[in-house]
């Protein structure tokens, strides 16, 4: 059997507890578990300084940033304390852990008058020694240990090795806090491009011409029930979409790159409006927006967010102190609400492009937060960049969009009030275009009283489509007036008045007469020129196709011969003239078209049967749901 050897465990030292080496493993294994500076520093000067026999002692380390001053933890209160150990003399220069930094050497002094000799701040202490904190050459501190009576002999080793240990412990924890700031950076970085992402998702919708189709008869409707006419403005529609996708926006940049936000827009008057408002805690987003509403209803609109728009740069603030509040808004009221948000850094960006500024965004950060990074500054810029070019996108659009409904007003005109006939029509634009194309439709009254329907098509989905539209259907308009023939002789000669003045243009159409019959109800006669033909549902809910001819389209050949075709319109039937935009999808042809058309008309109940104006509501939404295509224009006559 093998004899304990002393000083090792189970020997005869052991009776008094394991000697100082085998002690410094315990404080090894403890600085293996510490997570920051302050923790190794403590288990440093708590648990390892007494295996030296130590009765006190310090660690210095250097700042935490360029610049920053050293800190020094020193028993018994292990507060940390700053020095200033740069310049020439030294503040801080007469401790020995100080020296043993600067030199990366050991410091020692072995007796209390040695002490108070060379190191007068620390005098009355019986001996003491510093070692430098040296991590692959590189000196991170030194640590201080005291004694108030003669050192053991093994303190000069052990005191090296415990310094060896904290360094070793110190640049672990100082990798794993930048590894772990990387990490955060990365995790930021990535947050803020999937707010980009998300922004420019959001802000699609602002500069689309408009996903979801209006409400049935709100683009154009004319009835013969009243004398005036009906055709109200999709802008408010538009407008809603523009607000919403601000809303979102606001949404979107919270918290990723503020703790609250406020979007105001100006319009085209320079008048302030209320855009999108959000907080990192939803049930404190009305309180954001009703900042927003003060601020555009009172006076409050101050330099906070008129600046930005004058100058067309952001504004960052990285403390709102009281001064800065009260010039950015001078509005006591406006001032008290903002105040009660908390905020702490700001950021107002003006929301524009190609000269021209549209809103203001602002960005706040509360509590602890502190002010924005420059990487959340510069994402921000970007975010105002992008809703900037988006809303004026918008606006662009809004106002193209008055002019072509100004032209389609001028030349969709109401149809005249008819007796015995009720009269229902609906145009509706494609949702990718303005509210202009070259679908049309017509209803007139010849010298003879015979009621005429038009419909009909230009090739082309453009101005010049539209252009044209509006000469050939004056031009038709005028022929079947001041002749006053049948459908059929109208459209010969359209053709050869097309040709006569340069119309260079081809377009389908259907031309119908209504001859009265009494009470039996009207005769129709029709010529087609390669339009989608007439659909015509009886009173007892039968949907069918007259037989019919399908002749060439207009503008192909001058000389065409042109055939008429006639059925009789009973009490109670309707006569469905529709253009290929109610028919044909990108996945539908027409001949599909035509029998979802047919399958839609039998399937009404008779009260929609007996009202052209719901008939027409109805039809559109089952065979043209939005977004579509193409153009539709619809035109349904009941005979009463």
């Amino acid at each position: 059997m093998t004899p304990p050897v002393p000083g090792r465990p189970g020997g005869p030292a052991d009776a008094a507890g394991p000697p100082p080496s085998w002690a410094l493993l315990d404080v090894a294994t403890a600085l293996v578990g510490a997570t920051t500076r302050a923790e190794v520093v403590e288990r440093v000067l708590r648990a390892g300084l007494p295996t030296t026999g130590a009765t006190g002692g310090a660690v210095l380390l250097g700042g935490p940033g360029e610049g920053a001053p050293a800190l020094r933890w020193s028993t018994p209160g292990l507060a940390p304390e700053a020095l200033h150990v740069g310049g020439a003399p030294p503040p801080d220069g007469d401790l020995p852990e100080c020296a043993s930094a600067r030199t990366g050497r050991v410091v020692a002094a072995v007796t209390a008058a040695e002490v108070a000799r060379r190191f007068p701040r620390v005098a009355g202490e019986g001996a003491l020694a510093a070692v430098p904190l040296r991590v692959r050459g590189a000196v991170l501190g030194a640590l201080r240990a005291t004694w108030t009576a003669p050192p053991p002999d093994e303190a000069a080793v052990l005191l090296e090795a415990l310094g060896a240990l904290a360094a070793q412990a110190l640049a672990r924890v100082a990798a794993d806090e930048q590894r772990d700031r990387a990490l955060a950076e990365v995790e930021d970085a990535r947050a803020r491009l999937g707010v980009l992402s998300e922004v420019g998702r959001v802000l699609a919708a602002a500069t689309s011409t408009g996903g979801e189709r209006p409400a049935a008869g709100t683009t154009a409707v004319w009835t013969t029930a009243a004398t005036d006419a009906v055709l109200t403005d999709s802008e408010v529609l538009e407008t809603a979409a523009v607000d919403r996708s601000v809303g979102e926006l606001a949404r979107l940049v919270v918290p990723a790159l503020a703790d609250w936000c406020l979007v105001l827009l100006v319009d085209e008057h320079g008048r302030w409006r209320e855009g999108g408002a959000a907080h990192r805690d939803p049930a404190r987003s009305g309180e954001v927006a009703a900042l927003g509403r003060a601020t555009v209803r009172g006076s409050g609109v101050g330099a906070a967010l008129s600046d930005p728009v004058r100058t067309r740069r952001p504004v960052v603030v990285e403390q709102m102190t009281e001064e800065v509040l009260r010039a950015a808004l001078p509005d006591a009221a406006t001032a008290a609400a903002f105040r009660a948000l908390e905020p702490h850094g700001t950021v107002v960006l003006p929301l524009g492009v190609r000269g021209r500024t549209v809103g203001s965004m602002l960005l706040v950060t509360t509590g602890d937060r502190g002010p924005h990074t420059a990487a959340e500054v510069e994402t921000a810029t970007e975010v105002a960049r992008r809703a900037g070019a988006a809303l004026d996108a918008a606006a662009l659009f809004r106002a193209q969009k008055r002019l072509a409904e100004g032209l389609q007003r001028s030349m969709l005109t109401p149809p005249p009030r008819l007796e015995r006939l009720e009269v229902a029509v609906r145009y509706e634009p494609s949702a990718r275009r303005a509210e202009v194309g070259g679908d049309w439709y017509d209803v007139l009254v010849q010298p003879t009283g015979s009621p005429v329907v038009v419909i009909g098509d230009v090739m082309g989905h453009d101005v010049e489509a539209a252009a044209a539209m509006g000469q050939l259907r004056s031009l038709l308009r005028g022929i079947a007036y001041t002749t006053d023939e049948p459908p059929d002789a109208v459209l010969t000669r359209t053709d050869a008045a097309m040709a006569g003045l340069g119309l260079a243009t081809t377009a389908t159409a259907l031309v119908g007469r209504l001859d009265d019959l009494g009470p039996r109800g009207w005769r129709l006669v029709w010529s087609n020129a390669g339009h989608p033909p007439p659909v015509v549902l009886r009173a007892d809910g039968r949907a069918e196709v007259p037989a019919t001819t399908h002749d060439l389209l207009l503008g192909v050949r001058p000389t065409t011969q042109r055939n008429p075709v006639s059925t009789v319109l009973a009490p109670g039937d309707v006569l469905v003239l529709c253009t290929d935009g109610l028919l044909e999808r990108r996945d539908q042809g027409l001949d599909v078209g035509q029998a979802r058309l047919l399958d839609a008309l039998s399937a009404l109940p008779a009260d929609v049967r007996g009202s052209a104006q719901r008939l027409c509501d109805v039809v559109l939404e089952a065979c043209a749901p939005g977004p579509r295509e193409d153009d539709v224009a619809l035109v349904a006559v009941r005979v009463l």
